[in-house]
């Protein structure tokens, strides 16, 4: 029973310290991350609806999961969501012709090519609002946000 014990000890240690020797530290939505002042003003359910934290390049990028409620021209509205897949907040962006975004199955395509009920995956930098891609992307420029929503849209 001691050697059951021992192996068992050693596989849930030998997980984590996997994880950190593949530069996958677990990084907490709660105690590692820092939103600015103006992101939560735009975002003020950030932390709830925050689903994975990654460094990259020396800064933290939260991963927030959202469903698509709304496509109309170059407006998308976005309902986003907690851990438990539960609605948080619902955003209303426009978009200009060269945005994308990243579906939940790690695809990035046009903005303009959503339709209700896609999946998406959005990408913010703690210290500044805005939709990427990925994790690293350069300032995004192609969304603006222009307002907020009901989840039951």
């Amino acid at each position: 029973m001691r050697l059951t014990v021992k192996l068992a000890l050693a596989a849930s240690l030998a997980i984590p310290l996997s994880a950190v020797a593949q530069g996958q530290s677990h990084l907490s939505c709660v105690k590692d991350v820092s939103y600015s002042k103006e992101f939560l003003t735009k975002f003020p359910d950030a932390p709830a609806a925050c689903n994975e934290v990654r460094e990259q390049n020396g800064k933290k990028w939260v991963r927030f999961n959202a469903e698509v409620k709304k496509v109309e021209g170059n407006h998308l509205t976005m309902t986003f969501m907690d851990k438990e897949e539960h609605p948080v907040s619902t955003l209303v962006f426009s978009f200009d012709p060269q945005a994308t975004v990243t579906t939940q199955d790690d695809e990035v395509k046009s903005a303009s090519k959503v339709e209700e009920g896609d999946k998406l995956k959005v990408w913010m930098p703690e210290d500044r609002f805005g939709v990427n891609a990925k994790p690293g992307a350069s300032e995004s420029q192609h969304f603006a946000l222009v307002g907020t929503g009901s989840h039951e849209e």
